[in-house]
């Protein structure tokens, strides 16, 4: 790829800094055996927010054999020029054509980035159907909470990983690595991934509908595939791989701060929250755990916030603990502290008044619904006096 022609197309757009990449903290990798292209379905203030992409790039970089580069979907001022030069669409540390990888990796988040799956791939010249590519085409992937349905996309994709990406990522790469020193071929090495916990190849698999076209079963069509795939789920989050030294934009994104997974799960049981239910159990991480991350981020960063979330943050055990010695020890520095998800009925006056008292951060509650009867009827469990 013309660097300078690239660099002139960047120029031409809106927000350049969404494709330039070189920002503070990028992996830089002089060579790797094996190349991942990471690819959030979305723009890139989107998708640098996003910590499960955030960890997944460290712990693939982290590999020997791997470099892991981040992939975003192009905004429509640079699909246009993109089109109109017939350039591929590229990655941000090398500026490398996504066909160049050899896996390319999804985030799905959310629904509505299922197009940009499409747009991705038409980019960079790579068929939509996993049937349509041949042997030299990157292996597919995707993971996320979109994937607990993946029937929407499943001719897409080559592999789904279902569950915690922390352990399961490792295993994949583990399993691929050496399928390709075996030189095995496609077909085969989906034999081989499939045999991993957790991981999904749609190609063994066919669904079927009724009369009226909904959905009615799976029927498996390669004997060696498992009846069943079983979620991963990292047992220990307070053990698990975090996100290292955070990738620091030039640009600002959409949560342009330090992020802090204080526990993961939810067992409150509102019917309409997908989240609450397939990031069960919970598993909280410790204080300590939490400073240590906030030490290393902030020192790699320079950032002035924290954010300490979770599908519901006051409900973490240790919350009336970690709140003010995150404070009394950033204070000096002015760095502020932010809970984005909480209920109504959070038990947390005095800490949000100790959290002003330094520089005003951001609270979100989560009411649900307007009346009474409707918060009965989804189960969320409060009531008007809250």
């Amino acid at each position: 790829m013309d660097k300078n022609k690239l660099n002139r197309l960047i120029a031409k757009v809106e927000k350049p800094a969404r494709y330039m990449g070189g920002e503070l903290n990028m992996r830089i990798k002089a060579e790797a055996e094996f190349r991942f292209a990471l690819c959030f379905p979305d723009t890139y203030e989107i998708g640098m927010s996003h910590l499960g992409s955030r960890i997944i790039y460290n712990i693939l970089n982290k590999r020997a054999d791997t470099y892991c580069e981040r992939v975003y979907a192009p905004w429509v001022d640079m699909e246009e020029q993109l089109r109109e030069n017939n350039e591929p669409l590229f990655s941000l540390e090398t500026r490398s054509p996504l066909r160049e990888f050899n896996v390319i990796g999804f985030s799905l988040l959310y629904e509505m980035c299922y197009t940009n799956i499409l747009t991705v791939l038409e980019l960079s010249g790579i068929p939509f159907l996993a049937s349509e590519r041949g042997e030299d085409m990157p292996l597919i992937a995707a993971g996320g909470p979109c994937v607990c349905n993946p029937e929407p996309v499943a001719e897409i994709m080559d592999v789904m990983f279902f569950g915690d990406g922390e352990e399961l990522v490792n295993d994949f790469m583990d399993v691929y690595a050496e399928c390709r020193r075996r030189g095995l071929n496609k077909r085969d090495t989906l034999i081989e991934l499939s045999k991993i916990e957790g991981v999904y190849v749609p190609a063994f698999y066919k669904a079927e509908y009724d009369e009226n076209g909904n959905f009615s079963r799976i029927v498996k069509t390669e004997p060696s595939a498992p009846d069943r795939i079983t979620r991963r789920i990292v047992r220990n989050l307070d053990a698990a791989e975090f996100t290292g030294d955070l990738v620091v934009p030039y640009m600002n994104i959409v949560h342009d701060r330090v992020a802090l997974e204080i526990f993961r799960g939810c067992t409150r049981g509102c019917r309409f929250c997908q989240a609450g239910f397939i990031y069960r159990p919970i598993r909280e991480r410790k204080p300590k755990t939490l400073i240590d991350y906030a030490d290393r981020q902030l020192g790699c960063t320079g950032y002035g916030g924290i954010s300490l979330f979770s599908l519901s943050s006051g409900d973490y055990s240790e919350i009336h603990a970690t709140v003010p010695e995150i404070l009394e020890r950033y204070t000096k520095n002015r760095v502020s502290v932010s809970l984005p998800s909480l209920r109504i009925d959070s038990f947390l006056k005095d800490d949000l008044e100790k959290m002003q008292s330094v520089r005003k951060g951001g609270l979100t509650f989560a009411p649900e619904a307007g009346t009474q009867r409707l918060r009965d009827v989804i189960n969320k469990g409060v009531c008007e006096e809250d």
